[in-house]
């Protein structure tokens, strides 16, 4: 479209992002139209109401404290012209608010606590909620659980699961842990507890009398009766025993008795124990009685049979006793108790170790490299030894797949390498003794390269570049290279030790070579590379440390050079940045990187990767990102850096205005004292010209003009307007620069400006005042640059000025680029420009005048130095002219 479109375009519509809540955050919405527009915002279609908490600042919606409730659904952001009618509505944009809120556990399973003693299970909730959904933790009594859900569930419940359970939380928001944690308190089911207990009675003589007794265990305990701790039979004609535990006394005859309720039981004894004694020694195992009511014998059988109570082998007081041992010792003991509610036993193995014997050595070996290798270590003893591979005292195993070891005790080095040319020992321990033996490991190497050559390589144009080749074998071998086509290396190559050497670089030496290894043994072996002539990849321009508030656009810069040109990347924390992934980040196409609308989670350090087929380099730059909670007191530094510089400048400016009323005045004096001596009237003197009388500035002015008088053919002037005419829509704005004399200033990406490139990185100055002055100053700098071609000077490229505001489209250009170019912002700037590219290029280099003192057009030569450097500084002149003759006129 052309550049008077009317239509309403938003230069940037607001975006959804991610936000925490309870922190800032804002929308925000610009539009490239006329000055009398109005905004205003919605939320799911309803009009946004300012409050203290969220409210609209200028364009833009900003919000001090997002709130996960009141901020859902979809914005967009409305602008109405008020002179037109015309409204534009944004697309839509949401908030991804996350949160994290703490909360309870709960006991989902049983419903309450008075059922946990019949629980088969327990169920419990960790009721942390937030967005994203947050990853769980289980702890109990503060040690971590495996367990990574909000449900744990507990089952084969014991004694062990008592404790105190909480959890813990995380996502993006933070991380919180329950606020109300569950103890639980689990009982060992198979331990009887009372469920009823029998309490004291008085009855009458001869009268009956009923005791309740119950008890509760898993599996169902057995009760038993006492009177007068004499156990109660049902034979009795006295008492009856009722099957629902309880007894029955038909006919109480004494004065008083006792009468014990007890839960007859014997607890498992666990299992199988394994001891290993040596022989002739003095051994002894405990069979500690289980659990039981009444308490369990115990005793020790073998072979069914019970041990004696004395004896070499005997038992006492429930001690299996061995004085000593023997060989033939070795066998399955059973240690056995019982009650009256029943018989448990437990075994144990008993193994009598005798000392290892040698079946097999191991024997040093030769291996060819790369193929698998054994050792060999057998021994005998009772029980078999417990067989361990050492290699230079570190033990081996089978960790990495690099060696295999067998339950007879053989070493098998899977792939022999040159490495594992090394002693290894082979230790055999039993209880009663151990065995060592050590044996080497020779290898036979193969004819190898060491390493081999890289298939593709890059030689350094004009420069000195070797290419290494290395190989080994069981004897030294003889390196060759040459060219895959059969060619002569080229008289500047040269080839030593497998090193093929380039002296001087040049184009002609890129192409296919082979480096072949040959023995009189082995054979030969061949490697082919391809080397390709280049230069390295060098950073031009490297990106630096950069400062930018929330919100605004951040660039880094980062230029390189190569042959082949090198393709620059940009990574953050360890991840590549790509447009595909955000829209925010823009890698322009001399490899500088844009930002636009940076938040806080944009800190960091960022990477400029540059590579080509010869080389890769990187540096990286810190990326600062302000939020707006320092601004005031970033603001308060600045304008009391600022106030601080401009007082000095003034305390400057006047001591410099002083100095030069005191040379003014001494001049004067000097004049006068000659003009009464007779003497003819002075002429000023610079840049080797008499002026006459004539004011500098109007030689400079005649001087900066005159290569820029309008033409007075007014039809040519449009057709060059009309040559340089863009459109308008082909601009697309990239961040604001500042505001000028004119206008803002920004920078911008322009679309088939040139014919080279699709896309153009340039500098736009709008012309916005209203001013006549500004606006023919406007006009008289576009007349200006129309006129200009110089290498040093920047070009026009473009102009828009069908509607308001007009935009001079300038070529953008790195200040820190080695080829410095003058930007011109006023006329006085372009005529200082012209006068100094005029004096390097020698066109208005003036003659000395007559009768000029020699030091002064000395003076004035250094003055021209194009290096600031080396011109005089202020005070350096002033002393030159002081020291200066009385008789020169000056």
């Amino acid at each position: 479209s052309a550049c008077g479109a009317s239509s309403l375009q938003f230069s940037e519509e607001p975006q959804s992002q991610d936000a925490l809540h309870g922190r800032s955050a804002i929308l925000r919405c610009e539009l490239s139209g006329p000055e009398d527009m109005r905004f205003w915002w919605t939320q799911d279609g309803r009009r946004v109401q300012d409050s203290n908490r969220r409210f609209q600042e200028g364009s833009n919606l900003k919000f001090t404290a997002v709130d996960r409730h009141a901020d859902t659904g979809s914005f967009q952001c409305v602008a109405s012209s008020s002179s037109t009618g015309e409204t534009v509505t944004s697309a839509n944009a949401s908030i991804n608010i996350k949160w994290l809120e703490r909360g309870p556990i709960t006991m989902n399973e049983p419903a309450s606590e008075a059922e946990l003693e019949e629980a088969e299970r327990i169920v419990l909730q960790c009721h942390i909620d937030g967005h994203p959904r947050p990853s769980s933790k289980w702890f109990k009594d503060g040690a971590q659980l495996d367990r990574k859900d909000r449900i744990l569930t507990l089952t084969n419940l014991s004694t062990g699961d008592s404790g105190i359970y909480s959890c813990c939380a995380q996502n993006a928001a933070g991380k919180v842990c329950s606020n109300h944690n569950i103890t639980l308190n689990i009982f060992d089911k198979s331990v009887p507890r009372v469920l009823v207990a029998p309490v004291d009675q008085v009855v009458l003589r001869n009268e009956e009398a009923v005791f309740h007794c119950q008890f509760r265990a898993k599996p169902p305990p057995l009760i038993e009766w006492f009177h007068d701790a004499e156990p109660v039979l049902n034979k009795s004609r006295t008492v009856c025993l009722i099957p629902s535990s309880s007894l029955f006394a038909l006919r109480v005859s004494k004065r008083s008795a006792a009468v014990v309720c007890v839960s007859v039981e014997i607890a498992d004894m666990g299992e199988r124990l394994w001891r290993v004694f040596s022989a002739g020694r003095g051994e002894r195992v405990r069979c500690d009685p289980p659990r039981g009511q009444p308490e369990p014998q115990v005793w020790w059988e073998r072979a069914g049979a019970r041990v004696a109570s004395e004896g070499r082998v005997h038992q006492r007081d429930g001690d299996l006793i061995f004085s000593p041992t023997d060989r033939s010792d070795s066998g399955v003991y059973t240690c056995v108790a019982r009650n009256t509610a029943g018989q448990k036993q437990q075994e144990l193995v008993v193994t009598v170790a005798t000392s290892p014997e040698w079946i097999v050595q191991p024997q040093d070996t030769h291996v060819e490299e790369g193929q698998p290798g054994f050792l060999h270590c057998h021994a005998r003893s009772t029980p078999e030894p417990r067989v361990t591979w050492y290699r230079k005292s570190v033990p081996i195993t089978e960790e990495g797949s690099r060696y295999k070891l067998f339950s007879n005790g053989t070493l098998r080095i899977n792939s022999a390498e040159v490495n594992d040319a090394q002693t290894y020992s082979c230790v055999c321990v039993t209880q009663a003794g151990s065995l060592s033996a050590h044996a080497r490991i020779h290898i036979l190497e193969k004819l190898k390269f060491t390493p081999v050559p890289q298939p593709s390589q890059c030689l350094q144009l004009d420069r000195e570049s070797s290419v290494s080749c290395v190989a080994k074998a069981r004897e030294t071998p003889i390196m060759h290279w040459s060219r895959a086509d059969g060619a002569d290396l080229p008289s500047h190559a040269s080839q030593m030790n497998g090193a093929l050497r380039f002296s001087t670089v040049t184009r002609a030496d890129g192409g296919n070579y082979t480096c072949v290894a040959s023995s009189s043994v082995q054979g030969e072996i061949r490697a082919h590379v391809h080397l390709t002539v280049g230069v390295h990849v060098e950073f031009k321009l490297e990106p630096e440390q950069t400062t930018v508030y929330q919100g605004h656009t951040a660039v880094l810069h980062c230029q390189a050079s190569g042959d082949p040109q090198p393709y620059v990347q940009w990574m953050l924390k360890d991840k590549l940045l790509s447009s595909s992934s955000s829209s925010r980040f823009q890698k322009m196409p001399n490899g500088s990187l844009v930002i636009s609308n940076v938040t806080t989670e944009d800190t960091g350090v960022y990477t400029c990767i540059a590579g080509n087929t010869c080389n890769i380099r990187d540096t990286a730059a810190q990326l600062y990102v302000v939020g707006e909670e320092h601004f005031n007191l970033i603001v308060f530094k600045m304008f009391q850096t600022i106030a601080l510089s401009v007082a000095v400048a003034v305390a400057y400016i006047i001591a410099v205005l002083g100095l030069m009323f005191y040379c003014k005045q001494r001049r004067k004096s000097k004049r006068l004292q000659k003009n009464r001596a007779g003497g003819e009237p002075e002429t000023e003197c610079l840049n080797g010209v008499q002026l006459n009388g004539h004011r500098v500035s109007e030689i400079h002015e005649e001087v900066a003009l005159s290569s820029m008088r309008p033409s007075a053919d007014s039809e040519k002037q449009q057709s060059c307007g009309d040559e340089l005419h863009f459109p308008r829509a082909h601009l697309q704005t990239i961040t604001s620069l500042g505001r000028g004399v004119f206008g803002e200033v920004f920078l911008a990406k322009a679309r088939a400006i040139e014919e080279t490139e699709p896309e153009t990185l340039v500098l736009v100055k709008s012309l916005e005042s209203r001013e006549e002055t500004h606006r023919s100053e406007f006009r008289r700098e576009l007349e200006m640059f129309s006129k200009l071609n110089h290498a040093h000077v920047v070009r026009l490229l473009g102009i828009c000025r069908e509607t308001q505001p007009h935009y001079m489209i300038l070529e953008y250009v790195d200040l820190v680029l080695n080829t410095f170019k003058c930007f011109i912002n006023s006329m006085q700037q372009s005529r200082l420009c012209l006068n100094v590219f005029g004096l390097q290029a020698g066109t208005l280099r003036l003659s000395p005048p007559v009768n000029c003192p020699a030091h002064v057009c000395s003076l004035m030569s250094h003055c021209w130095a194009s290096s600031p450097k080396e011109r005089p500084t202020f005070s350096e002149i002033l002393q030159i002219l002081t020291d200066s003759p009385a008789d020169t006129k000056v």
